[in-house]
């Protein structure tokens, strides 16, 4: 089934790993696949395995974990429109609305002329440009965005763009205020600003911004040269760590010092840079990547110049196809200056950069789990300790930062150790590139330094809320799983401690902003469809408990719910926090409890209001039997009741029946 063109492509995948390890190249390898047949079929699975020398049940178990591999044909296009909390609140239901009529299609349908699959998608880093698709040519495999959905009209726009065969003329988003002929052009960059001047996004609307030739004019690379040249591996951990970095992608960890903990005289040793970027609210490290791929490559020099690195993997998120063409297209263009390779910069320093695509799975965003993804397994997180500066990518030493965290090395070298302290607070140094979204007038990225107040970022350079009659009524202050504020909250200054002062956590530093039109009700039942579609499975706590969280809120939402029920909520949230396997059970149930505990009121009125006899479904519950005497086990009877609450069960349950 596979063509020898394909087998000749997935050669050339293997050797961008080393030897022995040549599973790593199965997401890449699927991508071949999916791209000549539109699919992921059988038996090209069943060919592919023989190639990289595992089972069969192997890839397959690959191909069912990553959303974005298909083992049925789509549509010609594949229209996935984004409902989740962000978009949500700009109105993302109306969009898959305005699809299903434009098409013809409920979500989970392909048209009559199999030109269009039409499916619901989760965030999918458009969260600034919402209501927003993703379309995909199954043809070619190419995505694009079409971005800021307002209308019925916007979206037959969209539509007879596909259909004229011109939606594809340019990879860049698309927007119908940008291109009012509809012919397929450009909308260019999307909101963003800040401090001035710029530095992170100083090049996002130059000319060009993306190629090798503009960076240099702006003096790209000259700083990476100078390092590799003239300073030692160890100056460099100390100068990073010196400067009080800190991790961007959510923990918020010292990046100088977890450089430090690589074990010495251990090789190979790798930097994995994470730009998995998926936590909803969040969409930062799509437009560094977009539109200044360089500054992003600089810094990767310079990061692996010290942990001793001569192999970094960026790991980019499957649906940033055109961040990807452009971060391709960057490291191609730096290899053939010199700038990578086996003599960098004319030194004798070594490094390659091997781009490796993600495929829809939120979980690949933990650093463990996107180890294993890395390394072709399902991405599920490992045990720590060993942390992966021990014991990592292939069992060998491994740093893995963030995108704006590697891009934020490059103006320290560039500038600096006390220019960049001159930016936040002591322990939260720096600026941060904050991600905007939600009922604001203008959603997007802006570049601040810590220590700016959450009024600030909303009022003076997001415009207030969406509409001026309208308050605001809550506030995600670091990505949809942390912790909501209120407005009285609103003079909570953006760091690391003042926001865990606050009651909640910067995370990645996604501010996801609610007015009062907003359903909490809607909110908590929206976000818990999330983290239960991106459990990876693993752990009991976090697959049974998120599920069961679903399912109990699509009940209080459809007006099947009984007070008693917020109760039991926060009850099987308590068995998730702290019990799971990686912090993603804990993260996902945060949200819930923080609506719950500032919002309660919402939820008992939509109960009075929708169920005023309070009365639930009769469900089953199947009795647990022991196995010697086939009797009711009697659970309720050894069940070990916490310190202080009360085992919630459901009123059908009867003791002994």
């Amino acid at each position: 089934m596979l063509t020898q063109a394909m087998r000749v492509e997935i050669d050339e995948i293997m050797t961008r790993y080393p030897a022995g390890r040549q599973r790593s190249a199965v997401l890449p390898a699927l991508y071949v696949i999916q791209r000549e047949f539109g699919y992921c079929p059988v038996d090209a699975q069943n060919e592919l395995a023989a190639i990289l020398g595992i089972a069969p049940v192997e890839v397959s178990a690959v191909v069912g974990f990553y959303n974005m591999f298909h083992e049925q044909p789509k549509g010609e296009y594949h229209v996935e429109v984004c409902t989740n909390v962000p978009c949500m609140l700009r109105g993302g239901g109306k969009c898959m609305h305005h699809f299903e009529e434009t098409l013809g299609v409920h979500h989970g349908q392909k048209t009559a002329d199999g030109q269009f699959a039409l499916d619901h998608m989760e965030c999918l880093g458009s969260c600034g440009t919402a209501p927003m698709a993703a379309v995909t040519d199954q043809k070619t495999g190419q995505i694009r965005y079409f971005e800021n959905l307002d209308s019925a009209e916007d979206v037959a726009k969209a539509v007879d763009l596909l259909k004229s065969g011109k939606g594809f003329t340019t990879l860049e988003r698309w927007t119908p205020e940008g291109d009012p002929e509809n012919t397929g052009v450009t909308a260019g960059p999307y909101n963003h600003g800040g401090m001035d001047p710029l530095y992170l996004l100083s090049r996002v609307k130059t000319p060009d911004s993306h190629t090798l030739a503009s960076y240099e004019a702006d003096g790209g690379y000259a700083t990476a040269k100078r390092v590799l040249s003239e300073m030692e591996s160890q100056a460099v951990i100390d100068q990073i760590k010196a400067s009080g970095i800190r991790g961007r992608g959510g923990a918020g960890f010292p990046t100088g010092v977890k450089w430090g903990f690589l074990p010495k005289g251990v090789f190979p040793r790798y930097l994995v840079v994470n730009a998995d970027e998926s936590e909803p609210g969040t969409f930062k490290d799509r437009m560094l990547m977009e539109y200044d791929p360089h500054q992003l490559l600089e810094g990767i020099v310079m990061s692996a110049f010290a942990i001793e690195a001569e192999k970094a993997y960026v790991y980019i998120r499957g649906e940033y196809y055109f961040a990807w063409t452009r971060m391709q297209a960057a490291i191609d263009e730096a290899k053939a200056a010199g700038y990578l390779g086996d003599k960098c910069f004319g030194t004798g320093k070594k490094l390659e950069v091997v781009l490796h695509r993600g495929a829809g799975a939120y979980e690949c965003g933990e650093e463990t789990a996107q180890l294993s993804s890395l390394e072709g397994y399902r991405g599920q997180p490992r045990l720590k300790p060993p942390f992966p500066a021990v014991e990592g990518l292939y069992a060998k030493p491994t740093i893995v930062n963030n995108v704006e965290s590697i891009c934020n090395v490059t103006h320290v070298m560039r500038n600096g150790v006390e220019w960049y302290r001159g930016f936040g607070t002591e322990q939260s140094a720096g600026m941060r590139i904050f991600c905007l979204s939600g009922n604001v007038k203008r959603p997007g990225n802006y570049e601040l330094p810590h220590a700016t107040t959450l009024r600030e970022l909303i009022y003076t350079y997001g415009g207030g809320p969406e509409l001026d009659d309208v308050p605001i009524k809550a506030i995600i202050p670091g990505g949809l799983s942390m912790k909501m504020l209120t407005p009285d909250q609103m003079d909570t200054p953006l760091d690391y401690e003042s926001v865990a002062a606050a009651g909640s956590l910067l995370g990645s530093a996604g501010v996801i902003v609610m007015d009062e039109r907003t359903s909490m009700v809607e909110v908590a039942r929206r976000t818990l469809s999330f983290y239960r579609e991106e459990s990876c499975g693993k752990c009991t706590p976090c697959r049974e408990g998120g599920a069961w969280l679903e399912k109990i809120m699509i009940r209080i939402e459809e007006g099947q719910g009984r007070e008693k029920d917020l109760e039991l909520l926060e009850y099987i949230a308590r068995n998730i926090a702290g019990k799971s396997f990686c912090p993603f059970g804990e993260a996902s149930v945060w949200g819930m409890q923080s609506n719950l505990a500032k919002f309660r009121h919402e939820f008992l009125a939509h109960i009075e209001t929708t169920n005023p006899s309070n009365v639930g479904p009769n469900i089953p519950i199947r009795p647990i039997y022991r196995p010697d005497t086939h009797t009711p086990s009697g659970l309720h009877q050894n069940a070990q009741k916490p310190q202080g609450e009360r085992i919630v069960l459901h009123d059908e349950f009867v003791p002994g029946n």
